[in-house]
């Protein structure tokens, strides 16, 4: 029975030891509350100066979650800061650093920021190794509004995970770019061009008027007006008999393409674009002035996603699809477009950005995949 204590002390020692010895191993983490600007009339407008520091006691909190760090509290920053007469506005300074982490016996100091403009509100973190004084870390992250700290501080959280594993900086990723887009402005504009495409997509019948299996020629009579590419359902007692495709715009005695078999027509047969829901690619886009490149590929993501959702459309995006995209450049070139075509793809949203972040212009053409012309042109003004 002693003996079986005796073990069992001996385990629970060793336990305590090892589970001592792990948080030994965890950096000790001090973060500064943030120096401020607080102007009126600003982006940081309807919040006090004080939010700011809200902000670094959530920054405090999603650090000690990590599990990978230990955070000196702000009471006993605060309390060596008092004792040494040293000011919390000048953390950023490397020589500042060290010194604190010296007194507290820390091994990084993070240094925060937040300044406030007209239009866009600035949050600076600076990371100092103190045993060698060297910045490890320092950002920028420019926001449209103080919402958007929570963002940056995912980043930042994500960074520091991954510096504690591997001693490395790594990159923040794609959520940096959203933190200077307004959410509604992309929901809004994604809608805005889903309506307009859905707009030119109309109701049109066709009737099967002549089928040339030799020559390889379909003739419909087109009631209403079709754009070249244009799908139509051809529908025989009940049964799907196939789709056909117009191979020129308007309406009248047109030539037609299939899908399928062409001898699977007749004379006589109808075809409608009611069940039409063209899928639709989203090609080049260029921020024409800001030439913010991640807040495109965003957009990219942000309007084929809604695609997904709308009534009478479908969003084209699978990797052949994608890697047609990206070896047709800017360049719309039809043997890229015929290549899309084949793949099921009806529509190519291309065009550009202008202007400058929370006021750009959307510039963009709508073309079919087969005949390469425009269906139609969208010009907005967004927020984005």
């Amino acid at each position: 029975m002693t003996r079986k204590i005796g073990l069992s002390v001996l385990v629970f020692a060793l336990t305590l030891g090892l589970a001592t010895l792990a948080q030994a191993e965890k950096k000790k983490i001090v973060v500064g509350d943030p120096k401020t600007k607080w102007a009126k009339s600003s982006a940081c407008r309807g919040y006090e100066p004080t939010y700011a520091d809200t902000i670094a006691r959530s920054l405090r909190s999603k650090i000690v979650q990590t599990g990978a760090y230990r955070v000196v509290s702000r009471e006993q920053m605060k309390k060596v800061l008092r004792e040494h007469e040293m000011s919390m506005t000048g953390l950023s300074d490397p020589t500042t650093a060290k010194m604190l982490g010296g007194f507290i016996q820390a091994d990084l100091v993070m240094a925060t920021e937040v300044l406030c403009h007209p239009n866009h509100v600035e949050f600076i973190v600076s990371m100092v190794d103190v045993e060698t004084a060297e910045i490890v870390f320092s950002k920028a992250y420019e926001m449209r509004n103080l919402k958007k700290t929570s963002k940056a501080m995912k980043d930042i959280v994500k960074i520091l995970k991954k510096y504690a594993k591997t001693g490395e900086i790594g990159d923040a990723g794609k959520s940096e770019a959203m933190m200077m887009i307004d959410s509604k402005a992309l929901h809004d504009a994604s809608e805005t061009i889903i309506a307009r495409i859905e707009h030119e997509i109309p109701t049109i019948r066709a009737e099967v008027k002549d089928v040339n299996v030799y020559a390889d020629t379909i003739k419909v009579r087109v009631r209403g007006r079709g754009w070249a590419g244009m799908k139509l359902k051809v529908v025989r007692d009940d049964e799907e008999i196939g789709w056909l495709y117009l191979k020129k715009k308007g309406s009248g005695e047109i030539e037609a393409g299939t899908t399928g078999e062409m001898s699977s027509f007749e004379e006589g047969d109808v075809g409608t674009s009611e069940d039409f829901h063209p899928k639709v690619a989203v090609g080049y886009i260029e921020d024409e002035d800001e030439e913010n490149e991640k807040m495109v590929d965003m957009f990219r993501e942000g309007l084929l996603k809604e695609m997904s959702a709308a009534d009478r459309l479908e969003p084209a995006a699978d990797r052949k699809i994608e890697k047609i995209i990206a070896r047709m450049g800017n360049k719309t070139k039809k043997k890229y477009l015929e290549k899309l075509f084949k793949k099921g793809v009806d529509l190519l949203i291309v065009g550009r950005f202008s202007g400058e972040a929370g006021n750009r212009r959307i510039d963009f053409e709508v073309l079919s995949t087969f005949s390469g012309k425009r269906v139609t042109k969208i010009k907005y003004d967004s927020r984005l």
